[in-house]
């Protein structure tokens, strides 16, 4: 018997093989997305810190804080053109505090500066977190404040 093409039960056994595969790859996909998006922001963290730096060094003070999605106007120059404080999928705002009494374990730090992170998506929020490394304050699972020291 010569008979040509597939069966019924062929093709419905090579769509669940295929529909296995993808329920395995698309959540590795995602999560390689996230992991992306996340080095993003350390990156963008990274350029807002160093140009902080440099408008300390040229005028011995560091922008005040300003509101979500702001560029502060004294780093601009510092910058890489074109940079912004809003992503698809995060928010940045540049915070300083004054503090007039320091902090618990350094009474002699006045000022706490830091880049306020906001997302709609936690587990975005958990590889930022694992990304940076860094001092954290004032965190939620969809915002947190990445110390700048």
């Amino acid at each position: 018997m010569n008979r040509r093409g597939v069966t019924f039960v062929e093709l419905m056994i090579v769509v669940t093989i295929l529909g296995i595969l993808a329920n395995v790859a698309i959540p590795k996909v995602q999560d390689v997305r996230r992991r992306a998006e996340a080095a993003s922001v350390i990156a963008d963290f990274h350029a807002v810190r160093a140009a902080a730096f440099d408008r300390f060094a040229e005028a011995e003070t560091f922008p005040s804080s300003k509101g979500w999605g702001q560029v502060p106007a004294e780093l601009m120059a510092s910058l890489p053109q074109g940079f912004t404080f809003q992503l698809p999928n995060v928010t940045y705002r540049w915070r300083r505090w004054s503090l007039p009494n320091g902090l618990p374990r350094r009474q002699r730090q006045s000022l706490l500066l830091g880049l306020q992170v906001r997302t709609d998506d936690p587990r975005l929020m958990e590889s930022i977190k694992g990304l940076y490394g860094g001092p954290l304050a004032f965190g939620s699972a969809t915002q947190v404040t990445l110390v700048i020291e």
